[in-house]
């Protein structure tokens, strides 16, 4: 028998385009990525900016931008649940996917360094990897266990799932858990460029699935979640969005960076067994989607080796399309598109899809956004360097 249900009654996001949910919905609609061309020194590359003057009143001298946007998206999903400061937010935990912290802190304090032959007093607070983490516990009082997990592009999923199972433990009644990334640096772009993993130009478009395929961009970006058990839910008369069903987590354990598609199915299936579903009820995925000419070709193969003659008759969406590569905060957004999925029927589409490739011919929502799809699981894969596989059902209520 599956253990207590555990779900989502609130939701907050801070991504390239979209700052609410229905802004989100909007952006995904409108078939045009959210990714512009950078500016100054970052002027050689396009990339996903968050652009909400709001945040301005979160920024002080200890916060990276990393923690602006982590705090944000935290104080929404945690005023959408209906929770005051008190009881129920002081017992809650704080699992925070962060690949990098506080990089833009870390690049300045080098150049002051060096430069000026000074550091800021305030460098090691802002640019701690648990520093959202941190910052989020203190501005809720949340006394439960704070655990930052930096696992590179699968960060947010794996702090999600791990929220889950430490609920489903009966540990912690609630867990604030999402992701956040900042690395909008000349030192990131450059690392990633150097990797020839970037799309290349000022123009570049993140273009998944399609033989076009370039490379990926990199965005900003926080999303959290507050997720409960359905009873401690119920119990206070907050409404659950979805049931965070399954939740998988396997390492390749073969290379840095080349991606495994025995074990990412691997993942897969163990979410769907943790789920107690077959690979049948499944009726969407929200992909990792790279647009890398590896990655797509092992995500695919992939869904294809757990869902057999049922994979052509997924839709799969990839977000990243539209907001660039979010690094820690990417399964944060990919489990929204799957929200969407289960909650509304709504199924946002893969923008900038050009020419079916070969090697990809599943159904990847290809540029136009679907509506009245009836949706009860939705699978959101996240897939990180290091070789590190996260894999989440979501699930519809009732």
């Amino acid at each position: 028998m599956r253990s207590p249900r555990v779900v989502i009654t609130g939701y907050g996001l801070r991504v390239p385009g979209a700052s609410t949910l229905p802004d989100l919905v909007s952006l995904y609609r409108s078939g045009q990525a959210a990714t512009v061309p950078l500016e100054a020194s970052l002027s050689a590359w396009a990339g996903g900016r968050i652009d909400d003057p709001s945040l301005d009143a979160l920024r002080d001298k200890q916060r990276d931008p990393c923690s602006v946007f982590a705090l944000a998206a935290a104080g929404d999903a945690i005023a959408m649940a209906g929770l005051q400061p008190g009881a129920a937010l002081q017992t809650a935990g704080v699992y925070v996917g962060c690949g990098g912290g506080g990089l833009s802190s870390i690049e300045d304090s080098v150049l002051d360094l060096h430069i000026k032959n000074e550091v800021k007093s305030q460098t090691l607070v802002k640019s701690m990897t648990n520093a959202p983490c941190a910052q989020i516990s203190i501005a809720y009082g949340c006394q439960g266990p704070t655990l930052t997990y930096a696992m590179a592009c699968s960060s947010a999923s794996h702090a999600v799932g791990e929220a889950m199972t430490l609920i489903r433990s009966g540990r912690c009644e609630r867990v604030i858990a999402g992701g956040v990334e900042a690395p909008l640096t000349l030192t990131m772009l450059r690392v990633w460029a150097a990797m020839r993993l970037l799309a290349s130009g000022a123009d570049a478009r993140v273009r998944p699935f399609c033989f076009e395929r370039g490379g990926l961009l990199l965005g900003e970006g926080s999303v959290f979640f507050v997720l409960e058990s359905e009873a401690a839910a119920l119990a206070r008369g907050a409404e659950p969005l979805a049931e965070l069903a399954g939740y998988g987590a396997r390492s390749d354990a073969s290379h840095m960076t080349a991606p495994n598609a025995d074990l990412q199915a691997q993942t897969i299936g163990q979410a769907l067994a943790g789920a107690e579903l077959t690979p049948q009820e499944v009726g969407h995925v929200s992909a990792h989607g790279t647009a890398t000419l590896a990655g797509d070709v092992s995500e695919t193969r992939a869904i294809k080796a757990i869902f057999g003659s049922h994979a052509p008759a997924l839709p799969i969406s990839a977000t990243k399309s539209f907001h660039g590569h979010l690094l820690g905060a990417a399964g944060g957004v990919s489990l929204l598109a799957s929200l969407l999925a289960v909650r509304t029927g709504f199924v946002a589409p893969t923008v900038n899809f050009g020419t079916p490739d070969p090697e990809l011919d599943l159904d990847y929502v290809p540029n136009v956004a679907r509506d009245g799809v009836d949706i009860r699981h939705s699978l959101c894969n996240a897939f990180g360097f290091g070789g590190s596989n996260a894999s989440l059902i979501l699930s519809r209520i009732g």
